[in-house]
């Protein structure tokens, strides 16, 4: 019988395959088809075989009535002990008369789609892990800024209360030396606050922008000597690190400290600041119009110069003084002082 030639082709393949009449009716089936729809498979409806809906079974097996090409479709049908199993199904019309449907079954678990389904289950399941790890990532950063906000408040705060001690112990103190001394003080907590500040303003860990630093250095200079005279800032934009960054604040502070004190004779005499680029090195001058540092012959002068000193030969920088319609203070250092300030 047809069938009997049918079957013995069929078993060729090792998916279940099944092969229909134009009316839905299994006319041949292989083993694994066999094995488990059982052998009284052959002239049952094929309807009888899903577990799926007969209105979906007949409107695919449609489908596939008019199609020479492989249609895909999922059905899942029931063995020989009534459980049943989900399949993709490959549902195509075979050439010839009369109309002869080709149905082969490949199970779930092991078909392609379902592998394809997996590899988007551990995708989706590597997505999930590496949202996890970023929200734990930004949920770190969040609370290590809320921290560096707090570790900024507090300095300024306790720079603030140092600043009230002193201030209270100026006031109360009939020395002179020793006012003289907490005034200088005073002044240069105010420069490293001032720096301390813009780096809390800015939320950079390793540098700070130069040219709003010198400008914010001096105005907070200037506000203790309005008096004496006004600054006058020019500098190039440059960022520096924060090791820098103080050292450098405190120099400024230095000079203009001591241009306002010894270089200022009249009310509106200028102080001249200016950070420029020579060649290899950075250049900071600050000039006044004062008679000059020989002519000075001030002691405490030159013992604040001696700070700056120091402080140059920290950032590897170099300090001269010229005489120049007063006194031109010349501080040179590195360019990559400030460039490399990852280093």
């Amino acid at each position: 019988m047809p069938s009997v030639d049918l079957d013995g082709f069929l078993d060729f393949l090792q998916e279940p395959t099944f092969i229909l009449t134009g009316s839905g009716e299994v006319l041949a089936a292989n083993t694994a088809a066999r094995r488990i729809a059982g052998r009284d498979a052959v002239g049952r409806p094929f309807t009888e075989l899903a577990v799926s809906p007969a209105e979906e079974v007949r409107a695919y097996l449609g489908r596939c009535s008019g199609s020479a090409q492989p249609l895909i479709g999922a059905l899942a049908l029931r063995d020989a002990h009534g459980d049943a199993q989900r399949y993709r199904v490959y549902g195509a019309r075979l050439r010839g008369e009369p109309l002869r449907l080709a149905l082969r079954c490949v199970p779930a678990e092991t078909g392609e789609f379902s592998v394809l389904a997996r590899k988007v289950q551990e995708l989706n399941a590597e997505i999930h892990a590496r949202r996890r790890t970023q929200a734990g990532l930004e949920e770190a950063l969040l609370r290590n800024e809320t921290l560096l906000r707090e570790l900024h408040h507090r300095v300024k705060n306790n720079i603030q209360l140092i600043l009230g001690l002193f201030s209270a112990a100026e006031r109360d103190t009939r020395s002179q030396e020793v006012r003289a001394f907490l005034s200088d003080a005073k002044r240069r907590l105010i420069a490293i606050g001032t720096a301390q500040n813009l780096m809390y303003q800015s939320q950079q860990m390793r540098t700070l922008s130069l040219a709003p630093l010198l400008r914010a250095l001096c105005e907070a200079i200037g506000a203790a000597f309005r008096t004496a005279g006004r600054i006058e800032v020019s500098t190039v934009e440059a960022d520096v690190s924060n090791d820098t960054a103080f050292p450098l604040a405190l120099i400024l502070n230095e000079l203009v400290t001591n241009a306002f004190k010894h270089g200022c004779p009249a009310d509106d005499s200028v102080v001249d600041v200016a950070m420029g680029r020579d060649g290899a090195e950075y250049v900071l001058t600050v000039q006044d119009g004062g008679p000059g540092i020989a002519a000075e012959g001030s002691g405490r002068r030159s013992s604040g110069l001696g700070l700056v000193q120091g402080l140059c030969r920290q950032i590897g920088g170099s300090f001269t003084i010229e005489n120049a319609d007063g006194a031109r203070c010349i501080v040179r250092f590195p360019a990559q002082t400030l460039e490399e300030v990852g280093a």
